[in-house]
């Protein structure tokens, strides 16, 4: 028997159920877009970094001078590291935790060998884990912009070594104690301490950001920078190092 054909107006329907579908799963995903921002590392190439006793920024820039920043937002940061450190070859951290509290920062669910369950308690969060200092690294990531930034002025990102977390942490003091503000509405200079042979900073010459109005909008954007997990994908296990041999081979040399 022959079969009915669909009437036009069910055809037409189905055909509008299945353009709102479509409409309605790619509306979904731009929004999946979108939030992966927040479950990535930002991209390479944004940080100003210390080497050698210079700052270096995105643009190529170098100098070994002070600079002056305005601190947008910060976030402590754990890291920890298996093996000892080649510059030639960066590996990601084994463990890592990133929050706004250093007291009570916890490893991601993301590290991929969890050293504890919380940092205050770790053993590699101890002074003499790592000859008189610590395993893991208490660092703080500050999202930072040139005095002068507009809205549009791309957003840096830059890590207070460990030698210098305590000179941060009492600068942030000392402004929330003299302007009643946080870092944003200051600008600070920040320097090379020479009195050591090791990159230290410091942080100071505090005096009111003028650009206020234009940093301030954009601490959601510093927040999500600051607190971006490092790329771990393509982490792997140190290789144990190898003993040295003893007795009869050193017989034979």
């Amino acid at each position: 028997m022959a079969t009915k054909p669909a009437s036009k107006s069910t055809s037409t329907a189905v055909a509008k159920r299945s353009n709102t579908n479509v409409v309605s799963i790619q509306e979904q995903l731009k929004k999946q877009a979108a939030d992966l921002n927040d479950r990535v590392a930002p991209a390479s190439g944004i940080s100003i970094s210390i080497k050698n006793g210079e700052f270096r920024f995105p643009d190529g820039r170098k100098t070994s001078d002070p600079i002056d920043l305005v601190v947008v937002d910060f976030a402590a940061a754990n890291m920890f590291y298996e093996g000892k450190f080649d510059p030639n070859n960066i590996t990601p951290p084994a463990c890592f935790a990133i929050g706004t509290n250093p007291l009570k920062l916890i490893p991601s669910e993301n590290a991929p060998v969890a050293q504890s369950t919380d940092c205050a308690s770790c053993p590699m969060n101890e002074f003499g884990s790592d000859g008189k200092g610590k395993a893991c690294k208490n660092q703080r990531v500050l999202g930072v912009l040139p005095p002068d930034a507009d809205e549009d002025t791309p957003m840096w990102k830059m890590s207070v070594p460990p030698t210098s977390t305590k000179n941060w942490d009492n600068f942030v003091r000392q402004v929330s104690s003299m302007f009643q503000m946080p870092p944003v509405s200051v600008i600070v200079e920040v320097s090379f301490d020479d009195k050591f042979d090791y990159p230290v900073l410091n942080f100071g010459n505090a005096r009111p950001n003028e650009n206020l109005a234009v940093h301030f909008p954009r601490q959601e954007e510093a927040r999500k920078l600051v607190l971006a997990e490092p790329d771990v994908s393509s982490y792997a296990p140190a290789k144990p190092t190898k003993k040295a041999t003893t007795g009869g081979a050193r017989a034979r040399r």
